[in-house]
């Protein structure tokens, strides 16, 4: 057996498509590196993995091409009527000839992980869940192409058939994303049963085991189908090759049909908590930038003794990452994660959780409180850290000029008053309250 898949290796272009496949890869990760966008995959491991899944929109297409022209290459040789009258079994035959196609496309899948892996080894706090299914899965959707291609080059053995089932499934492709581009928002539904995702997932999500099982079941299925639909010789059996993906799609289906929310979860491993040990004031973040800790300890640390002068100050901080599902305790300062990669400025990262006196920003941008809460809490920033505007806040223009005079209108208050209203900020964050009605001054107020 060992000698018929050298043998298959030698005369197929198996190889080609599978190093195709990897240098396509590969070149779609590191492109990102030009602009300096290798923070869309090199962050953790499952996030790689859906971003591999995502670039199958093109990789999908050229491995069908690829089985179809592989399909051909004893036509092309004119010695498809030779070998139907050796005495071998079509089955014996041929299937080395498909194993080697599957073995070098799963190949070149593979080393586009492998391509990354440095860089996702470096930066990764927390490795993720369930990336390995999201994987495999990508792999059996990339065999599942070849395959087909294998059966429908089989079926249709003319010279334009690669090329047409190319650009044919890229444009198929490229439909079924606009197509589920409306519902995708709330629940994913069709679009999980394309061989791509057709978007990323935060290092705070997870991919399910069930949408990771209902794939499985679907690509293969497919892949099952085109084997039949290859090796196949009687056309009764031939029709059998709609079977598997009809079977595939029906166990799949109760799977992938579920909310966004079920589909791409919050990793309950990637928001736990890693903190520090000693006996200093205790500073946080989630396992999934467990690498940040060593940088945030002491600006955090420089943030609570700022924060004492108020009462009932908190004591530790922590990272607001997405899927806490709890309030804010009074005892602690929160930090959000975008604060907290944004800069690896010790003195800016302090005034990132001052602001709001350690509460994180509850408005969003497209709220009409939501440059009010900005400036407020800009001000609240300043006052803690002693100086305004605080490090990292700096704005322009008229915006400045508003800051600038709601900072001498708050400063010209009595002493006791500023730590009131200071305080009644924190209050507000606490709850998701109004934190500029609580500091009480501004444009427009």
């Amino acid at each position: 057996m060992n000698r018929i898949v050298g043998i298959e290796l030698r005369r197929s272009d198996a190889l080609l498509a599978g190093a195709a496949t990897a240098a396509l890869g590969v070149a779609g990760l590191y492109v990102l590196a030009l602009t300096g966008q290798t923070a869309l995959w090199d962050q953790q491991w499952t996030i790689l993995a859906v971003f591999q899944r995502i670039m199958l929109v093109i990789l999908w297409p050229l491995a069908l091409a690829a089985g179809a022209w592989q399909a051909g290459r004893d036509r092309r040789n004119r010695i498809e009527e030779l070998l139907g009258t050796t005495p071998v079994s079509r089955w014996r035959r041929t299937g080395p000839f498909a194993l080697v196609t599957a073995a070098c496309l799963a190949a070149g899948y593979l080393l586009v992980l492998a391509a990354g892996a440095p860089k996702v080894a470096a930066a990764a706090g927390h490795p993720g869940t369930g990336w390995p299914a999201v994987t495999l899965v990508g792999v059996l959707a990339l065999v599942a192409a070849g395959w087909l291609g294998l059966g429908v080059g089989r079926l249709l053995p003319y010279a334009y058939t690669p090329a047409v089932l190319g650009v044919g499934g890229l444009a198929a492709l490229l439909a079924a994303i606009e197509l589920t581009r409306p519902s995708e928002a709330t629940d994913p539904g069709a679009a999980l049963l394309l061989p791509f995702f057709t978007t990323t997932i935060s290092e705070f999500e997870m991919v399910a085991g069930s949408v990771s099982a209902g794939q499985a079941g679907w690509f293969g299925g497919l892949a099952a189908g085109g084997l039949v639909l290859f090796l196949a010789r009687n056309p009764v059996l031939r029709l059998l090759a709609v079977a598997p993906p009809a079977l595939g799609l029906a166990l799949a289906a109760p799977m992938l049909t579920v909310p966004l929310e079920e589909a791409f979860p919050i990793d309950p491993a990637a928001v736990a908590e890693v903190c520090t040990t000693d006996d200093g004031p205790k500073v946080c973040v989630s396992a999934a930038h467990s690498r940040e800790l060593p940088a945030l300890v002491a600006p955090a640390r420089e943030a609570l003794r700022l924060l004492a002068e108020l009462p009932d100050a908190p004591t530790s901080v922590h990272e607001a990452a997405p899927g806490l599902g709890r309030p804010q305790p009074a005892a602690e300062a929160w930090l959000d994660t975008g604060n907290l990669t944004a800069t690896d400025d010790p003195a800016e990262l302090t005034a990132r959780i001052l602001a709001g006196a350690g509460t994180p920003l509850c408005v969003r941008a497209d709220d009409d409180s939501y440059l009010d809460a900005l400036r407020a809490r800009s001000v609240t920033a300043a006052w803690l850290h002693g100086a305004h505007p605080a490090p990292g806040q700096i704005v322009f223009g008229d915006e400045q000029a508003v800051r600038d005079e709601m900072w001498t209108t708050f400063t010209a208050l009595p002493d006791d008053e500023q730590v009131r209203r200071v305080a009644a900020v924190r209050a507000a964050g606490l709850t998701c309250g109004d934190q500029a009605a609580a500091l009480g001054i501004g444009g427009g107020r």
